[in-house]
């Protein structure tokens, strides 16, 4: 088996997330885990990313040598841009835990401007990589409510198919970007205690009013998920450049 889940398998999750985020609009009502606290000097000095300026902030060549990025569903017109959407606190057992459920996802409780997913990386180490542009101060608000939840938050089920992630703990905080959180979690593909549960790691880091989240996941329980180092320095530096230039 490889170290980590192959470029179509990530493709697969990923998939799998849009569709548990499809539906959602606004922030999903129900009351914040946190009260935000934004830099205002870092917000007012950055810009929000249009559709098309995230689309064109993706990590190229130019910017990490030899990687490939990859649509989610190739083939497919328009998979990958603009798929996400507000996730509903409804949609995860326990509530508590709707922020991570929605990070794993590359979501959050709130709308955003525009969106793109990849899977990016060098050969034979990839991760999911989802760009968000919020309004505002959205995108603090969800970094903020997102670390409140990881401090109780340790398994959950999410959306229709039931989906069960265990043994959830953040982890160091990613130094790239103006904030961020990292965690791992494990996903139960089977019931009970000897069930198989397959590691993933996330890391979602804001640049200005953008939101970069990162997911990998492993194929073997014993192995842990390691998110490519080299593609998140790379795409952070690409993101601080874009939000933080002059229009």
């Amino acid at each position: 088996m490889s170290r980590v889940i192959g470029r179509r398998h990530l493709a697969a999750m990923a998939l799998m997330g849009i569709g548990m985020t499809a539906c959602g609009g606004g922030h999903d009502g129900g009351a914040p885990t946190a009260k935000a606290t934004v830099s205002r000097g870092t917000e007012q000095n950055a810009r929000m990313l249009s559709q098309q300026q995230l689309e064109d902030a993706v990590v190229d060549v130019h910017d990490l040598p030899g990687v490939q990025v990859e649509e989610v569903g190739a083939g497919t017109k328009g998979v990958g841009n603009g798929v996400i959407h507000a996730a509903r606190r409804t949609n995860t057992n326990p509530s508590l835990c709707a922020p991570v459920s929605a990070a794993v996802d590359g979501a959050s409780g709130y709308t955003p401007v525009g969106s793109v997913q990849r899977v990016a990386g060098r050969k034979g180490h990839s991760a999911i990589l989802t760009l968000v542009s919020y309004h505002s101060a959205d995108a603090a608000r969800v970094i903020s409510e997102l670390r409140a939840a990881l401090k109780s938050c340790k398994g959950y089920t999410a959306g229709p198919m039931k989906v069960t992630y265990e043994d959830i703990e953040a982890t160091n905080h990613p130094p790239q970007g103006d904030d961020g959180v990292a965690f791992r979690l494990k996903l139960a593909m089977q019931p009970g205690e000897n069930g198989l549960k397959l590691p993933v790691s996330v890391i979602a880091i804001r640049h200005g009013s953008t939101l970069a989240i990162y997911k990998t996941a492993s194929d073997s329980p014993g192995t842990s998920a390691s998110i490519p180092s080299d593609l998140v320095d790379a795409q952070s530096k690409v993101l601080d450049s874009t939000v933080h230039s002059t229009p």
